[in-house]
């Protein structure tokens, strides 16, 4: 498979800022700041390259870190799904970009080659990071369902590690709203996207997750740019 020297620039880019990311863990918050401001960049510029028309990561992100806390997660955890819900589609960068800029839903191989995007920047970040953090993981299992209908190992209820079940419910709850390439909006009230979020609660989301975020109050709004 082909690599243009743009994607492979961002990748190194990529990659640079996951191993920043343990090295300011334990630093100083303005570090930290920077780094968010670094990582937010990068973001942007793989949302724009899927074809979102808003901030999709930084949006998951916000939705994430709000639904860990009513979650119980405790501050470790939230930074490592802060990390994975910026990074979350990283891997597509490294699929054909035909794959990426066709302007129609795509079907058979063409589906599949892009499920792998969760495999590849899954295995992307391990081979140039060392530990055992949980963000690689976490970017491998977002698309994993509650009832084990998902991908890539067909994961099912609390075999998915919480973490990756939010990361799962705040990006379906943005994509949900947001034009795509070769879609428009799904939804553009938010009564819709609620309505489409309990509807499929017990099937592709964890329900406890959904009560926390019904609970919450729906902290964003659903309006189109």
């Amino acid at each position: 498979m082909l690599i243009t020297l743009f994607n492979a620039v961002l990748i190194l880019l990529i990659t640079w800022l996951a191993y920043l990311y343990f090295d300011l863990r334990e630093k100083a918050m303005p570090a930290r700041e920077r780094y968010s401001q670094l990582l937010g960049g990068v973001s942007s510029i793989v949302d724009r390259l899927e074809g979102y028309d808003k901030a999709h990561s930084s949006e998951i992100a916000g939705l994430s870190l709000i639904l860990g806390r009513a979650s119980g997660m405790n501050d470790e955890q939230l930074q490592s799904l802060n990390a994975a819900a910026m990074l979350h589609d990283v891997g597509e960068l490294l699929l054909p970009r035909s794959i990426m800029k066709s302007n129609k839903r795509l079907e058979g191989d063409d589906l599949e080659l892009l499920r792998t995007h969760t495999l590849l920047g899954e295995l992307h970040l391990k081979s140039q990071i060392d530990g055992l953090d949980e963000v690689p993981s976490l970017i491998r299992w977002h698309h994993e369902r509650w009832d084990g209908l998902g991908y890539p190992d067909n994961l099912k209820g609390e075999e998915i590690p919480l973490a990756a079940r939010v990361l799962a419910l705040a990006d379906a709850i943005s994509a949900m709203n947001a034009q795509r390439s070769y879609r428009s909006r799904q939804f553009v009230r938010t009564d819709d996207i609620v309505a489409e979020v309990k509807r499929l609660s017990g099937m592709q989301f964890d329900p406890q997750l959904v009560k926390n975020w019904l609970a919450i109050g729906n902290p964003f709004e659903y309006k189109p740019k």
